[in-house]
């Protein structure tokens, strides 16, 4: 039980807190409720008192040893994205900053891909914006979108109609917006996975860490994975931390069925946590509205229709906007 001499240290916004936040954590005692067997919990802003989960049956052990894991990882990450919060006030450097430019390589890292910068007198390291876009591409490769960034490009989204006229300004004037989250639903075959990858490609090149997954597709591989916490962890955690997640086709089911509760339980995971961390963009197509999503799960749609507000668009059902059927025809 050497895990429970260890101190957790919860962020302010962590929905269970100890009851003596300051009390001395003795060993053997619990990192969770620092020995007292209750925890403070808040739901919905709403504070109760609830038995630690050390109180329970010794079968619920392995949990709470895996709470004080994923709260590490949490205060990890965080401390992470401060720093990059910071990365404009910081100069980075390239590490040989006398070394000459060879034809072809990156004028910021001189071609190394990476650069450091001391900060409060230690060294840290990061990615160059040219090693991101590197990655970047090649994940986008392996989830098949690479080509449909070339191809579907602002330039390339046909306007004939108003809305449509609309739906691209709405999207030009998100990359320049910070803290919202773009959501485009309805109509099948309008250009909804268009104007969204165009906005990807844009972020991309921005320099921007992104991400695409098919909501079908990953849901299936995720939960196929709950039982093994590291692969689920390695599948799960860039989803959450990559600075652009476009989900495409979310809640998409088989003849409209109500998603699964796992289903729901992971896509709140995801959702919360881009929620909660203000800098992470994330882009939404899918043939539902924010109301359907909202009946499905408030907790999931309520955060959603916060976070897109200005940039909520429904495409309102019309099989002569389905741009698919007219290139048929």
């Amino acid at each position: 039980m050497e895990i429970y001499s260890k101190c957790v240290d919860f962020p302010d916004d962590f929905p269970i807190q100890p009851i003596h936040p300051d009390k001395v954590i003795k060993k053997g005692d619990c990192p969770i409720c620092r020995g007292d067997g209750i925890v403070k919990v808040f739901e919905n802003g709403v504070q109760h008192y609830a038995s630690c989960i050390c109180n329970k049956h010794n079968e619920q052990v392995g949990k709470a040893v895996e709470i004080v894991q994923r709260i590490q990882k949490m205060q990890s990450e965080r401390k992470e994205q401060e720093i990059n919060k910071k990365s404009e006030e910081i100069q980075w450097q390239p590490f040989h900053s006398n070394a000459p430019i060879k034809e072809g390589d990156c004028p910021i890292c001189r071609g190394e891909g990476y650069l450091r910068a001391m900060i409060n007198g230690y060294e840290y390291m990061k990615r160059c914006v040219c090693l991101e876009k590197k990655i970047a591409m090649e994940q986008l490769q392996r989830t098949g979108i690479a080509e449909s960034i070339k191809r579907c490009t602002f330039d390339s989204f046909q306007t004939p109609e108003e809305w449509q006229e609309r739906l691209k300004q709405r999207a030009l004037q998100f990359l320049n917006e910070t803290n919202k989250w773009f959501f485009v639903g309805g109509q099948v075959g309008c250009g909804k996975t268009h104007i969204c990858t165009a906005i990807l490609g844009k972020f991309l090149k921005m320099g921007k860490s992104v991400k695409y997954i098919i909501w079908t597709n990953e849901i299936v591989r995720l939960k196929a994975n709950k039982m093994d916490d590291e692969n689920y962890q390695r599948i799960i955690n860039p989803l959450l931390t990559t600075q652009v997640l476009y989900i495409d086709d979310f809640f998409k089911t088989e003849k409209d069925k109500r998603p699964s509760e796992a289903d729901i339980r992971t896509a709140f995971e995801i959702i919360n946590y881009r929620y909660v961390n203000n800098n992470l963009i994330t882009i939404f197509s899918t043939e539902k509205t924010v109301d359907d999503i909202i009946d499905i799960d408030e907790a999931i749609g309520s955060r959603i229709h916060e976070k897109t507000k200005g940039y909520r668009n429904v495409i309102l059902k019309d099989e002569g906007r389905n741009w698919r059927l007219r290139e048929e025809k």
